[in-house]
C-alpha cells in the first residue's frame, strides 16, 4: 500500500504537472530559502540531497536535472536521500568548489546568459540560482574538474568591433564555504530588491 503523501507533497506534485519545478514547489511549501540553505523545517541539505527534481511526463516520475537519477531511486525507504552527484561530468564527485567570474568591462552589454549557457554546455560546471550580481557570476564545479573548467572559461570570447575579446576579465577559485556565502549574499540582495520569490 503506497504511503499517504502530506499536503505539501501533494501540492508540489500538482504544481509540477502544471509546469513548476517539483523540488522548488516542495521547498516553497516548507519555507525553504534557496541560498540560505536552511529553514526552521528543512535541514542543511534541504531534504533533497542537492537534487533538482522535475516531473517527467513520459514516466510519471520525478528526475534530477543534474545527475539524471529518478527520485524513487535516490530515496532509500528507511534512510536519508542519496546526495546528488551533480552533472555526469563531475565524475560522481560530491564535493563542490566555485569559480567567481568577473565579466569583461570592455563588453558593451552583459553576456551573462550566453556565458552561463556556455559553461553549462561544458558538462563540468553550472551557474546555480542567484549566481549573478554586480558583474560577477558564481559557477559551481567539482574539485576534480575545476581546473579544466577554468581553462575552458578563459577561452570563451565575444566579438567587439570585429575583434575577439575574453568574456571574463578574471577567474577566482573559491572554496565551497566561500561560494555558499556569496550565494547567500546574492539571495539576500535579491529579496531586498524584489521580495521573496514566489
Amino acid at each position: 500500500m503506497p504511503k499517504k503523501q502530506n499536503t505539501t507533497a501533494q501540492r508540489a506534485r500538482e504544481a509540477a504537472r502544471q509546469g513548476t519545478k517539483y523540488t522548488q514547489a516542495l521547498r516553497n511549501g516548507a519555507g525553504y530559502h534557496p541560498a540560505a540553505g536552511t529553514t526552521a523545517t528543512a535541514s542543511e541539505d534541504d531534504r533533497f540531497g542537492g537534487h533538482e527534481f522535475e516531473y517527467e511526463q513520459v514516466t510519471d516520475l520525478f528526475r534530477c536535472t543534474e545527475c539524471r537519477v529518478y527520485e524513487v531511486v535516490a530515496r532509500d525507504t528507511d534512510g536519508p536521500i542519496k546526495p546528488c552527484t551533480g552533472p555526469i561530468g563531475y565524475g560522481g564527485d560530491t564535493e563542490r568548489v566555485y569559480l567567481l567570474l568577473t565579466e569583461n568591462p570592455e563588453l558593451p552589454h552583459s553576456h551573462v546568459a550566453s556565458l552561463a549557457w556556455n559553461i553549462r554546455n561544458t558538462g563540468i560546471g553550472r551557474a546555480p540560482r542567484y549566481a549573478w550580481r554586480d558583474g560577477k557570476l558564481l559557477v559551481e564545479s567539482a574539485p576534480s574538474v575545476v581546473a579544466e573548467l577554468a581553462r575552458r572559461i578563459e577561452q570563451i570570447t565575444s566579438t567587439i568591433d570585429s575583434r575577439q575579446v575574453p568574456a571574463v576579465s578574471s577567474v577566482d577559485h573559491l572554496t565551497a564555504e566561500a561560494g555558499r556565502a556569496i550565494l547567500a549574499e546574492n539571495y539576500a540582495a535579491y529579496v531586498a530588491e524584489y521580495g521573496e520569490p514566489a
